[in-house]
């Protein structure tokens, strides 16, 4: 029996913090996750799927309510997202930032 999703609890983040986030990132040859920020909310799109709103746990840490997927942001000393990984079904799949 698998066992069951770690429970995810929302915090409160400066939003200012997403402005660092906001990029596309190269999961694949052709798939690349799109993060948007929409006033006080970060949004992901990955290449051919809708929009999806994903939740801060942690300043670096986000996670989806629509799908059990979390990402974590790796970010340079000015807070700035260099790449991320995509945590999802157990595996880690990471993705560099594009320009």
């Amino acid at each position: 029996m698998l066992p069951a999703p770690k429970e995810h609890k929302e915090i409160t983040v400066d939003p200012k913090l997403f402005d660092g986030y906001v990029g596309q990132y190269q999961l694949g040859p052709n798939f690349i996750l799109t993060v948007t920020r929409e006033g006080d909310q970060l949004f992901t799109q990955a290449t051919g799927q809708p929009k999806v709103q994903v939740f801060p746990e942690s300043q670096r840490d986000f996670f989806y309510k629509v799908v059990d997927a979390q990402i974590t942001f790796e970010t340079d000393a000015n807070g700035r997202a260099t790449s991320l990984t995509l945590h999802q079904k157990g595996t880690n799949m990471p993705a560099k930032r594009i320009p």
